[in-house]
């Protein structure tokens, strides 16, 4: 049988009395590649990731939407079957009251809009306001293109539709102005 021999931390040290100097300095290239690989991922991480994202192009599509598909909003809506006609107008509900009433937001300052709809040849019928004061405020601003924290964006949308007036469909267009303050 063979006698297990004790290791002791004397046996661990080489002749000179050090403590695996080579081995440290044999790992040295393989800790500076680990390094390297590190810094390389992080920035490519925050090369292709982008923190800030704009949303405001979002938010007028979504404005816009909201306005065109709501059943609550401008759209012509079936009272016998409550089949919502998307780009149908009703001019009954084509008002100032409705569009503040279709949308409600916490703060008094929010997105604004202007809704002129127009015959097919291109008289104006109709004006309708999304929060009318604040349109009539920031809209010499935003025309002007001054910036800065009191000032907006304006963004301009036309759609071909028809409105229904005296229960007859007629064709016409929709020019959508929307504000969105900065």
């Amino acid at each position: 049988m063979k006698k297990i021999k004790r290791v002791s931390i004397m046996t661990l040290k080489n002749k000179k009395g050090e403590f695996g100097t080579e081995e440290w300095l044999e790992q040295i290239p393989y800790i500076i590649l680990t390094v390297i690989v590190f810094v390389g991922i992080f920035l490519l991480v925050n090369y292709y990731v982008n923190i800030t994202v704009n949303v405001k192009s979002l938010q007028v599509e979504v404005l816009f939407n909201r306005l065109m598909y709501s059943p609550n909003s401008i759209v012509y809506t079936d009272l016998a079957t409550g089949v919502l006609y998307p780009g149908v107008i009703d001019m009954e509900k084509f008002t100032d009251e409705t569009l503040d009433n279709s949308i409600k937001y916490s703060s008094e300052r929010h997105i604004s809009a202007k809704l002129e709809l127009y015959n097919q040849n291109g008289e104006l019928k109709k004006t309708a306001y999304l929060n009318n004061i604040w349109f009539n405020r920031l809209e010499p601003l935003a025309r002007a293109g001054v910036g800065g924290a009191s000032s907006a964006k304006i963004y301009t949308k036309k759609i071909p539709l028809s409105y229904r007036e005296n229960e007859v469909n007629t064709p016409g267009f929709l020019k959508v102005e929307i504000l969105l303050p900065n």
